[in-house]
């Protein structure tokens, strides 16, 4: 059988600039319309969300103890002090804590960075000779800066000096929800969707990891068909099978670890005429195909030297067979590239492309000249590297220009996933650092609340009450805030889970259990963070709280 012409009558030729392919390799109608890119702007929000996390606590503990320094603000302003030039002073103050925290993080990177890049197969690196590097880490100060401090600035300054010097400096304000509390509300929204999303990642990628294959990839490898393998493939198969190292071997014009050619225009009885256009995947292979990849055959038979007929014979896959609408496949005469052939089998549908996707329809011709790929199954009561020593020697002596390059199929299938494994192990990392500045924030209010109305769980206590009312009393308020946190952040997880498992053909859901540990999950993480300074305080000496100065 010849090997099929290329057919690009219908298509569009346009020019890609090859060095877009790695960040913009999704097409859709001969233009880009996204790919890996995606990924790095999910990275990215995900970056900055942690970000305004942490902006967000310095916010919230600069405005709640924002009464030590309003002696200070009322001073400054008593000996002539302008706002604009308080403004500028906690501005300024906001700045250099981002700059000291900016080198930390250098630091913090040049550390981890190794085990980072071990930990997700990549080679990253701070480019310190590059111009655009330093102006981003600049950007990043001002504006973090800028954010974080902008708020208390304006607040600080606000404040009116002679009711600052009577310890009524205004802190108190008639609105029944403080700003403080919206942004403790924010950022657990934030820790929530986070800790949904990370759940969800993990439950799809385990989803399709337990998807069936369609053969069994464990000993099975596979090594180029090039130099003279090419003409003297029927010797290197029978030296590999006299050796014991494999038990069978086939060649084929691509590898089954990932999807190679495919075709239009196939003919078979009673089909339409807008049939034609319909795309099918080609293999073409010779004996043992299914043998060798331990395919499921469903009906009919595989390829066989006892019928010379085989050399116009072709096998299909379920899916060709229901795409064709064949009540009896076997026997069928079709024409595959204008030339008759017959079906002489029906094998079960594998993953060939994305694991992602389901399976389309193919086609798997006889053919002794069109191949580029030789498949071996090894032997499993020999060692592996015993075996791999033997295909490697065997195959230098018939072909020695060329290196031996075997590779094993369950790697390559394990590479398909290996980038939403990487998406995986990069959700956990954000959402528990999402979680821990999210509590640490939380902590810090917790202390100053406390320290706050000290004088109040002080008279408490005179009065009869427990350690337990006590901690019930600073807790309630802040578990009040944690569920209206999740009362915004479950339905905004679902949307942005729903939305991205939307474009898998095969996903898992987002049961119920998901929602609801990620709920108790925040509320236990909340009241752990909680728990330790409402006990601290409930069990408080009384003379501290109630004493006088």
């Amino acid at each position: 059988m010849m090997k099929p012409a290329d057919r690009f009558a219908e298509a569009s030729p346009f020019v890609f600039r090859l060095s877009d392919k790695h960040l913009y390799g999704k097409f859709l109608n001969g233009k880009t319309v996204g790919g890996d890119i995606e990924r790095i702007y999910l990275f990215v929000g995900l970056a900055v969300g942690i970000l305004l996390i942490a902006c967000v606590n310095f916010m919230n503990l600069a405005t709640a103890k924002s009464e030590r320094r309003a002696k200070e603000v009322a001073v400054k302003k008593t000996i002539g002090a302008s706002r604009g030039s308080l403004v500028a002073q906690f501005i300024t103050e906001s700045m250099l804590l981002t700059i000291v925290s900016v080198i930390i993080a250098v630091v913090l990177v040049e550390v981890l960075l190794p085990s980072f890049n071990s930990l997700l197969q990549m080679k990253l690196r701070i480019s310190y000779d590059n111009l655009w590097s330093w102006l981003s880490i600049v950007l990043v100060i001002v504006l973090t800066g800028l954010t974080a401090g902008s708020y208390p600035a304006f607040y600080l300054s606000s404040f009116n000096p002679i009711l600052a010097l009577q310890k009524k400096a205004g802190l108190k304000s008639n609105m029944p929800i403080s700003l403080r509390q919206v942004l403790v509300v924010g950022q657990f929204s934030f820790a929530i969707i986070l800790i949904i999303g990370t759940i969800v990642i993990y439950r799809q990628v385990q989803f399709i990891k337990d998807r069936p294959v369609g053969y069994d990839i464990n000993l099975l490898a596979e090594m180029p068909q090039e130099g003279m393998l090419e003409t003297k493939f029927d010797v290197l198969k029978s030296e590999l099978l006299r050796s014991g190292a494999v038990t069978s071997v086939l060649q084929s014009s691509a590898s089954l670890s990932s999807a190679g050619s495919s075709f239009w225009n196939f003919e078979w009885p009673g089909m339409a005429a807008e049939d034609k256009r319909i795309v099918f995947d080609q293999i073409a292979t010779s004996y043992d195909f299914l043998k060798t990849n331990r395919i499921k055959l469903l009906s009919g038979r595989d390829f066989s030297k006892a019928f010379a007929s085989d050399t116009s014979a072709l096998l299909l896959n379920a899916a060709a067979v229901k795409t064709m609408g064949l009540k009896q496949p076997i026997g069928t005469k079709v024409k595959y590239h204008g030339i008759e052939a017959t079906i002489v089998g029906v094998f079960q549908n594998f993953i060939w492309g994305s694991p992602y996707h389901s399976e389309k329809p193919m086609v798997v011709a006889f053919s002794n000249d069109w191949n580029g790929n030789i498949t071996m199954r090894l032997n499993p009561d020999r060692n592996l590297s015993e075996n791999i020593e033997t295909i490697t020697r065997i195959t230098k002596g018939i072909n020695p220009a060329y290196p031996v390059e075997i590779k094993f199929v369950n790697d390559l299938y394990a590479q398909k996933l290996q980038a939403e494994r990487t998406l995986g192990i990069l959700a956990n990392l954000f959402g528990g650092l999402a979680i821990f500045i999210s509590c640490l924030g939380l902590f810090g209010l917790a202390a100053y609340s406390a320290e706050q109305r000290s004088k109040e769980f002080g008279v408490r206590k005179v009065l009869g009450a427990s350690v337990g009312n006590i901690m019930q009393l600073l807790s309630v308020s802040f578990m009040k805030m944690i569920l209206i946190a999740v009362f915004i952040g479950v339905p905004i997880a679902c949307y942005l889970m729903n939305n991205w498992l939307s474009h898998f053909e095969f996903r898992t859901t987002i049961s119920w259990w998901i929602i609801a540990a990620a709920v108790c999950g925040t509320f236990l993480i909340a009241m752990l963070t909680i728990s330790y300074q409402a006990f601290k305080t409930a069990t408080s000496n009384l003379v501290d709280a109630l004493k006088y100065e």
